[in-house]
């Protein structure tokens, strides 16, 4: 399968996002450029623009008018109704030619308003036209009376004559200066995002080089190569992910460790019984006899036989605790203290040479009668091995946990750090398997076990919460 890389896939992500806020952005400066600007020229229109005033000669008003900033003015006065051009007569004014569509619509726009002052533009064989038409109401002197009859009662309607001024300005036709800024503004948006661009590049190497380093980890790992450890000293969530990958290489690294030294020990185990065993029959096939009899020999290849037989057993039962670990737990609620008085009493022709004293409470736990009655089993037979001539078992429960003791009078433990350790033998130790299966059936049915040396002897003790 063809691997795309998440360092491209964020930057082209990434890069869509930083372009079409990077269009977004320019769109948004032009339009706000254009507004300001057509803004500013709506605002020169208006300067020389006050409908406030009032005035009495129509023609001093027009002649008398400011010119500002090449201003173009036009005037129309309305009398009776009747919408007229005024002519100008001052060679400062500037003129255009405005075509007579031109001054069809501005006619048509001054019929219509009704504000003082409105403003207006629109595009004329594209090049845009602004302008702003302003009304002046004429003073009383040009009032015009009309006396009509309602009701054979007279009454005066005033019609004021109205004065429209129209001040224009073209866009300019050369736009050499809006191009050169906007041409600026995009070259100004383009350096800026390739300035993010480039930051978001090393940004996402540096997300995803650590993820490319514990890839080639992970495989190494899967090669079975756990010797070399994960560096990556970060603070984040890739952080946490390669420390949790190193902790599952140093657990498999010891796990493998202790598989190898599980296979030495093993072969090691099995071939001490199958040498004895071996070099018994070669005398026998001779005719000799190693312990004198032919009876006494026998005894020890049956002795070695039935060793070698619990050791595989014992072997083949390990391999089924992970199983029991993983798949099946067919706990239920039991009574250790039936479980106890049931192994001491298939044990009591073992146990009838030592002084042995039970104090025993009713305590319920849940776990596996089988596995719990094994536990006990092997936990006794250490006992019977290692102890002079005492042992005494407690079973007892405090209100919070419950404690089941094994205690012999016996030699102390040298170490008991690893007393639980497969292949981890006493003086007087078989297989060095038993106490480490009792510790593997106890992690499965939720109890724990210790053992310590007493001034006098050792004890075994196991924990259920």
């Amino acid at each position: 399968m063809k691997i795309k890389s998440i360092n491209l896939k964020l930057m082209m992500a990434f890069f869509g996002v930083i372009i079409f806020f990077g269009v977004i952005t320019y769109t948004l400066l032009v339009s706000a450029f254009n507004n300001y600007y057509h803004e500013d020229i709506y605002r020169v229109l208006e300067d020389n623009t006050h409908s406030n005033e009032k005035f009495t000669d129509i023609d001093e008003f027009i002649n008398d008018s400011d010119d500002n900033r090449s201003i173009e003015q036009l005037f129309w006065v309305k009398i009776n109704g009747k919408l007229t051009r005024k002519d100008v007569r001052r060679n400062d004014i500037i003129t255009s030619e405005l075509t007579d569509d031109v001054i069809k619509v501005i006619e048509d726009d001054i019929k219509n308003q009704t504000e003082e002052s409105k403003r207006y533009s629109f595009d004329v064989n594209g090049r845009k036209l602004f302008y702003v038409i302003t009304q002046y109401r004429l003073s009383n002197s040009n009032k015009l009376y009309v006396v009509p009859k309602l009701f054979n009662r007279p009454k005066i309607t005033v019609a004021y004559n109205t004065l429209y001024r129209v001040t224009l300005r073209w866009e300019p036709a050369n736009d050499i200066l809006q191009k050169q800024l906007f041409s600026k503004m995009a070259l100004g948006l383009f350096l800026t995002i390739v300035a993010i661009l480039i930051v978001f590049f090393f940004l996402s190497r540096h997300l995803t080089k650590p993820l490319i380093d514990l890839s080639k980890s992970v495989k190494q790992i899967s090669k079975r190569k756990f010797e070399t450890p994960i560096d990556i000293n970060r603070n984040d969530e890739i952080g946490v992910l390669a420390n949790t990958v190193e902790e599952m290489r140093r657990e498999l690294l010891k796990y493998d460790k202790e598989q190898k030294l599980q296979l030495h020990s093993i072969s090691h185990e099995l071939k001490t019984p199958i040498m004895v065993i071996q070099s018994y029959v070669d005398a026998l096939k001779k005719g000799l006899y190693p312990k004198g009899t032919q009876e006494a020999s026998l005894e020890i290849i049956e002795e070695e036989s039935n060793r070698l037989q619990k050791l595989v057993y014992n072997l083949l039962y390990i391999q089924r605790l992970d199983y029991f670990e993983s798949e099946i737990k067919n706990q239920e609620k039991i009574n250790i203290k039936e479980v106890v008085k049931d192994v001491v009493c298939n044990m009591q022709m073992k146990l009838d040479n030592f002084n042995l004293e039970t104090n025993l409470e009713d305590v319920f736990v849940r776990a596996d009668y089988n596995q719990m009655r094994i536990v006990i089993e092997n936990l006794l037979s250490n006992q019977i091995r290692y102890a002079d001539k005492a042992i005494r078992i407690t079973l007892e429960y405090n209100g919070e946990s419950s404690f089941l003791e094994f205690y012999n009078d016996g030699e102390h433990i040298a170490d008991v750090n690893d007393l639980f350790m497969m292949f981890k033998k006493g003086k007087k130790g078989q297989s060095g398997l038993g106490l480490y299966i009792v510790k593997r059936l106890l992690d499965i049915n939720g109890g724990t076990i210790s053992a310590y040396n007493r001034s006098k002897g050792v004890t075994f003790k196991i924990e259920w919460k």
